[in-house]
This record gives C-alpha cells, sequence and structure tokens, in this order.
C-alpha cells in the first residue's frame, strides 16, 4: 500500500503551497501469485511506510490532503497530534483513499509543527510563523533647545518579536531600550543646544524617528526703548547673537521704517528710521530679534493763532481769533484778565477758533495779554473815560483871585488843565481820577477881559471886570457928513492903562490910540456918501460914541 500526502495554500498565500509525498510500500511474504490469492491481508502485507518533503505552510494556515495508495483490503486511519490541525471525515478507509485536512492560522512569530499519523506511518506539517509587525508612536518628536528625554513606544505583533534601536547622531542617547522583544518603550535623552536649530534621527524597530530641537540660540538687544523729537531721524540697536543663530527686524509702526538688517544671522545691527512728527506725543514698536523696542517721540505740535494783535474800542465786543495746529494737538486759550474772557471754545485740538468777549471801558485806554493755544494775543483798547468839569464860578472883578474847578471822572482816567491866556494859572495843571484844580486870576488893570481855560477836555470861558473906571471930554462927537477931526480927553483912576479900537473902519486913530492914565485921543471920521452913522471907540472899558450925519442930511 502507497500513500501520498499533498496541501495546497490559501489563495492569498500561493508562495507558501507546499507539496508533502509519501510512498507506502507493502512488503508481501512468499510467492506473488500464492499471496494474492489470500483474502485476509497479513499485518505485514498493510506495513505503511511515509516520507514527506517540501516547503512549510504559511502562517496564513491553508488546507491539504494525504492520498492513501494501499491493497483494496487494507485498512488504515489517519490522526493529528496539534490542535490546530484538523482532519475532516472520515479520518478512516481501506485500499486506496484521502485523508483531507485543514492548517489554521499561526498568529506567533515563532514556527510549529505539527504531525498526521495513518496507521504507523508519521507525515510532519511544519507551519511558518506569522512575520513580526513592529511600529512605534511617533516618528517626529520635538524639544526646546534645553534639551531633556524623550519616550517613544515600540508596539510588536508578538511578543517574540525581536527589534533593536540606534541614534544617528552623538546629541541623542539611548538610555534604555537599545534593544527589546514585543511591546516596550525606548527613552531618549537630547543633549541642549547653544546655537541653531537641529535635526537628528534615530531608528528604533527598524522605524525612523526625526526629533527636532528648537534653537538654543540666545538673543539680546542693545536697548529696547528708544526716545527722539519730533525732527525723527536715524536710530540703530545691536543684536548679540551667536554665529548660526538667525533673527529678523520688523516694525509694528506706518511711521518707523527698518532701513538695513532686516534679518541677519550672529551680531548685527538694526537701522531704522523715525519720521517727524507735526502731531502730539507719540510711541510705536518694532520688533527685533523678538524683542519688542518701543520708541516715543516728542510732539511736534506747532501752534499759531491769528490776528496776534488786537485795537478795539471802548465799547463791550465780542471777536474770534484762528488756531492753527496739527490734527491732534491739544491746546487751551485762557485769560487771567478781568476785562476779558474766553467766551468759547476754551480747549480744542488741531484747527479751531476761539471767542473772546471784552468788556466795555469807561476808563482810560489799556492793554492786556492772554494766551491762546501757549501763543501771547495783545488786546489795546481805547480809553472810555468820560468827564464832568463843574467850576465855582467863571466871572470875577477887577482884583482877580482864584477859581475851584472840580473834574468828575473814573479812576485812572487822566486829565490836563490849561490856559489860553497868560493871566490865569492852573494849579494842578494834571490829574488822574476824580480831582481838583484851581484857576488863579490877576487882577485887571485894564479894560474887562475874556480869557479860556480846557480842563479835562472842556473848554470854560472866564470874564474879568476891570479896576478902572473911564470918563470922556465930551461925552460923545458928532460930525457932518464930510467929516473931520475929533479930539477926547480921557479921565482914568489910578494908573490904568488903556487902548484905542474903533470899531468901524470909517473911524481912524490918529493920536493918543493908547495911555496909562489920563491922555489925549485924536481920531479922524472919513466923510460919509450915505445916511447916517454911529460908531464906537472902544477906550480902556468903556465906549465913546461917534455920530456922523448922512450926506442927504447936509444938503438939507
Amino acid at each position: 500500500m502507497a500513500i501520498v500526502l499533498s496541501h495546497r495554500a490559501p489563495l492569498a498565500s500561493t508562495s507558501f503551497a507546499t507539496f508533502v509525498a509519501a510512498t507506502l510500500v507493502a512488503a508481501a511474504c512468499g510467492s506473488t501469485s500464492k499471496t494474492e490469492t489470500l483474502t485476509t491481508p497479513s499485518p505485514v502485507k498493510c506495513t505503511v511506510e511515509a516520507a514527506a518533503d517540501g516547503p512549510p505552510f504559511s502562517a496564513a494556515g491553508g488546507s491539504g490532503s494525504v492520498r492513501v495508495a494501499a491493497n483494496r483490503d487494507c485498512q488504515w486511519a489517519a490522526k493529528t497530534d496539534a490542535s490546530w490541525v484538523t482532519i475532516a471525515q472520515p479520518t478512516e478507509g481501506q485500499g486506496e483513499g484521502a485523508v483531507r485536512f485543514s492548517v489554521a492560522a499561526n498568529a506567533d512569530s515563532a514556527s510549529r509543527s505539527a504531525s498526521i499519523s495513518v496507521n504507523n506511518q508519521r507525515l510532519d506539517i511544519p507551519q511558518a510563523g506569522k512575520p513580526c509587525e513592529v511600529s512605534v508612536s511617533s516618528n517626529h518628536e520635538s524639544i526646546d533647545g534645553a534639551g531633556g528625554n524623550l519616550s517613544v513606544s515600540v508596539r510588536a505583533s508578538a511578543d517574540s518579536c525581536q527589534w533593536t534601536t540606534s541614534s544617528g547622531v552623538s546629541w541623542i542617547a539611548i538610555v534604555s531600550g537599545p534593544e527589546g522583544h514585543g511591546n516596550g518603550t525606548v527613552s531618549l535623552h537630547v543633549d541642549p543646544v547653544t546655537g541653531p536649530p537641529r535635526s537628528g534621527n534615530v531608528t528604533i524597530a527598524g522605524q525612523t524617528v526625526q526629533v527636532d530641537q528648537g534653537t538654543g540660540c540666545s538673543l539680546a538687544i542693545g536697548t529696547d526703548t528708544v526716545s527722539i523729537d519730533s525732527a525723527g531721524g536715524d536710530r540703530q540697536v545691536a543684536v548679540t547673537a551667536k554665529a548660526g543663530c538667525t533673527w529678523t527686524a520688523q516694525s509694528q509702526t506706518p511711521w518707523i521704517a527698518i532701513t538695513s538688517a532686516a534679518s541677519g544671522s550672529g551680531a548685527g545691527v538694526v537701522a531704522f528710521r523715525i519720521a517727524a512728527s507735526d502731531g502730539p506725543t507719540r510711541s510705536g514698536t518694532l520688533v527685533v530679534a523678538g524683542r519688542t523696542v518701543t520708541v516715543t517721540q516728542s510732539p511736534g505740535c506747532g501752534y499759531s493763532i491769528s490776528p496776534s494783535n488786537l485795537t478795539v474800542t471802548a465799547q463791550a465786543a465780542t471777536t474770534s481769533v484762528q488756531v492753527d495746529s496739527g490734527a491732534g494737538c491739544a491746546w487751551t486759550a485762557a485769560s487771567a484778565v478781568p476785562w476779558i474772557s474766553v467766551a468759547s471754545s476754551a480747549s480744542g485740538n488741531g484747527r479751531g477758533q476761539v471767542q473772546i468777549a471784552i468788556a466795555g471801558n469807561d476808563g482810560p485806554a489799556r492793554t492786556a495779554t492772554i494766551t491762546i493755544a501757549g501763543q501771547s494775543l495783545t488786546i489795546a483798547q481805547s480809553g472810555g473815560c468820560s468827564y464832568t468839569v463843574v467850576a465855582a464860578s467863571q466871572s470875577l472883578g477887577g482884583n482877580g483871585g482864584a477859581v475851584a474847578a472840580t473834574v468828575t471822572t473814573a479812576a485812572g482816567c487822566a486829565w490836563t488843565a490849561s490856559a489860553s491866556v497868560d493871566w490865569i494859572t492852573m494849579a494842578p495843571a494834571a490829574g488822574v481820577g476824580s480831582g481838583q484844580t484851581t484857576l488863579a486870576v490877576t487882577a485887571n488893570a485894564s479894560a474887562p477881559r475874556t480869557g479860556s481855560v480846557t480842563i479835562a477836555g472842556r473848554t470854560l470861558t472866564v470874564s474879568q471886570a476891570s479896576l478902572c473906571n473911564w470918563t470922556f471930554a465930551p461925552r460923545s462927537h458928532e460930525l457932518q457928513a464930510s467929516g473931520g477931526t475929533g479930539n477926547v480927553l480921557v479921565f482914568v483912576s489910578g494908573a490904568c492903562s488903556w487902548t484905542a479900537v474903533p470899531n468901524v473902519p470909517w473911524i481912524r486913530i490918529t493920536a493918543g490910540g493908547s495911555g496909562t492914565g489920563a491922555g489925549l485921543l485924536q481920531f479922524l471920521v472919513a466923510a460919509n456918501s450915505g445916511a447916517s452913522r454911529t460908531g464906537l471907540i472902544a477906550i480902556g472899558g468903556e465906549n465913546y460914541v461917534v455920530s456922523q450925519s448922512g450926506s442927504g442930511d447936509s444938503q438939507k
């Protein structure tokens, strides 16, 4: 009897197809012709001999068969010694036949072997282990420049799966887990870095794990604050860094511009420009090598006002003043002068107007200065003084004397006093505010007289009688139309002086026109071609009457 074993792998794993053959030979005892006639074979005639070869089953398992070649009268039975090999029914037979079996999948990475026995013949069924599947928890790790420890987990499909760990760079050391099997953990130590960022690889269970280390660069700048005036200008900030350490510079403010070294490596200098400002105080920032630099710029606010001088009348008035300044430039307006007040817009910014109110002036001219947007506004106001002048008397006798005049006006209002003639003097000749002045009038030894004085702009007329009495001989004079001469004896008391002044052109003084004391006055009267007429000759304080007949009166 001959038995041939064969099997086939699952379609999904044809590479592990296995063919197992065994030949079972039955040896006959005695002559051939005799033994073939026996009805019951002897045990010797059914002895089984087996042989097996071929590749093992794959880890996925599969199915196969054992072909039994034997004499028709030989009985046989098949069995297995492993639970993962299953023999299909029937497991017994006689003569030629086949034993079908299946091999379960091998979940272990180790190979294994079982056997199928047909009678006394044992056939080995080898099966390969499942290929190890190993993975790591991360293929990419990061750590900062200070370094430190990292852990990577290893996951294996079986405890028997072996793996190793190796570092590709000197600055990553394997602390634990240089080798292992099954699941495990690899601990790594990363040295600190003092320069730019770096990357290195570690191989764990055949997997590449990349380790990225952040910068160990220590960056410093020369200053983190900059102050500048309104004109702006160029400034610099020094950067301190080790070779290979990169950095950048960027402005965060539109009026600050990076002019050089917007990026660099190692030590360097960042230059930047600050624009001029015509506005209020402002602050801006730029970032240099990761550090914030604050720039503070003084105000560039310029202010002007129009007008800067005002001249106003004594009447109350309200007027406006224009303020010019840059947008955002704040200003205020204030007056410390009682007669000037800020009526509106006591504060503002940029361009604007201020209304100021000026009180009426009933006193002397005045000037004051107020402040608007830091600028001085000078206001000159005309005087508004009003005066009242009252004299005790404006008529005096020939002996003269003193007359008081009272001036009434507001405090501070100045005034003067003066006379138009030399026989009146004023004392005091000037004053401020209400007061008095005295008119001193000398004695009058001549004809009555009139003079004027001006006090605080007001004119007063002063009349003075004469000390003298005049008489004439004859008392008056009458002449014919043909005219002629006349003589008058002038008598006067004391040493009074006199002057003769005719009031008409047809009388002319020919002699004795003036004198002191008594005297003779001579005059000439022109012919009269018209109606009768009368003229006067003022002699001292009296009038001498001259009458002349008309031409018609003479013919009669």
